[in-house]
């Protein structure tokens, strides 16, 4: 049984309701994706490894996978108003401790309140912003709450990287908590009562299990994502001490790599309206070769930086490609179907974060960007296997 989401008349508020959820996934995604830019600072403050510091990153994500399918079953029929509250209030509490965290326990503490929040904050602030508007604007609100995850994404790490070349990396969780104060007092002013008729059962997930495409559509979303985060979490010290830019010109890289990646949505998003296969197929063997690049050119600044562009831009393109293939083939099941694509993303994104660590410890940095076009290319095979695939008919 898929969730009713019982669409209500729009209210005064109603726009005002689905910007403050959008805010809300913007403080989430920045919040998540932080430590990537403070990476540096933090292992030279705590006295840790950078490959152990990218754990900031794993313990969010493995929380993440594990929060999102078991908030969308725990909560039932909720108010989300209320829910989508107690996530914030999670993040609130995530990053004070982060701002106050004195060593590296308890700064995994905070990454693994965040990690509860981020799952299930993910799981079901789009229906919750399809509930407040007429359906048919719900594409539109829908649009409006992944806008808020691309800007975060965008601001995220260059963000980071220019705070902790300027002062204390624990200043960036400082504005990470005021940012979730204003996302908690927007949700409770413009939030109405979200109720729902239904909520998601387990059985719907052992349901999506059962088809052997949609199977193979989340092995392939890991190994997209896990081979974006093996390299990408490391991306900051890679280009400070490999490739030997300045701090400065490394934030400005990383700006330009989240203007990309959004860019990327678009492109990504018209390309696959005409032909999802190849556009698809096209994206990932850009993702292999452009960190194969990043690797092969690692101490060319002019190069290297071509490289960061070209593989942003294919990571913009390659969730599009992905949730595509996953909605046409879970027309009857979407909310557990996004509920469990939110699950295997962050099980992906802690993966990446973590073999990419370890490659990182045992054979230094340049490893993690050879490992990344590694289990990329094991991608490209993944997305032969399901263009057979989706010859098959949609899961009933």
């Amino acid at each position: 049984m898929v969730m009713q989401t019982d669409i209500q008349e729009p209210t005064t508020h109603s726009w005002l309701g689905v910007l403050a959820i959008a805010l809300g996934a913007l403080s989430l995604v920045v919040t998540e994706f932080l430590p990537v830019g403070l990476l540096p600072g933090i292992a030279r403050d705590l006295g840790i490894a950078e490959g152990t510091a990218g754990l900031a990153v794993t313990a969010t994500a493995i929380l993440g996978f594990l929060a999102a399918p078991v908030t969308a079953i725990a909560i039932g029929r909720v108010d989300r108003k209320r829910v989508l509250l107690g996530l914030t209030a999670l993040l609130i509490v995530s990053s004070v401790l982060s701002w106050n965290a004195q060593d590296f326990t308890m700064l995994l503490l905070a990454r693994v309140i965040l990690g509860i929040g981020v799952g299930g904050f993910w799981a079901i602030s789009i229906t919750a912003a399809a509930k407040l508007v007429p359906p048919e604007k719900v594409h539109a609100a829908s649009s409006l709450v992944f806008a808020g995850i691309s800007i975060g994404s965008v601001i995220a790490v260059p963000a980071g990287s220019y705070i902790g070349a300027h002062s204390d990396w624990r200043q960036a969780f400082l504005g990470a908590s005021v940012l979730a104060v204003l996302c908690f007092v927007l949700q409770l002013i413009f939030l109405p009562s979200l109720k729902m008729k239904q909520g998601v059962r387990m059985g719907d997930f052992f349901g999506l299990l059962k088809s052997a495409r949609i199977r193979a559509i989340f092995l392939t979303v890991i190994c997209i994502v896990a081979g974006q985060y093996a390299g990408y979490t490391f991306v900051t010290p890679y280009l400070e001490q490999i490739t030997r830019l300045d701090t400065s010109i490394v934030s400005g890289l990383l700006f330009a790599y989240g203007v990309a990646t959004v860019v990327g949505n678009f492109v990504g998003g018209t390309l696959a309206g005409r032909n999802l296969h190849n556009t698809v197929v096209a994206t990932v063997w850009i993702f292999v070769l452009s960190l194969a690049g990043m690797a092969v050119f690692a101490t060319s600044p002019l190069l290297a930086g071509i490289a960061l562009l070209v593989w942003a831009l294919s990571w913009g393109m390659a969730p599009v490609g992905t949730q595509l293939w996953l909605f046409n083939a879970t027309p009857h099941a979407p909310e557990a179907a996004q509920a469990m694509n939110t699950s295997v993303f962050q099980l992906s994104i802690g993966l990446g974060s973590l073999v990419g660590g370890i490659a990182v410890n045992t054979a230094g940095l340049q490893s993690s960007m050879w490992l990344a076009a590694l289990i990329l290319a094991a991608a490209v095979l993944m997305v032969y296997i399901v263009g057979r695939m989706n010859q098959q008919p949609a899961i009933a």
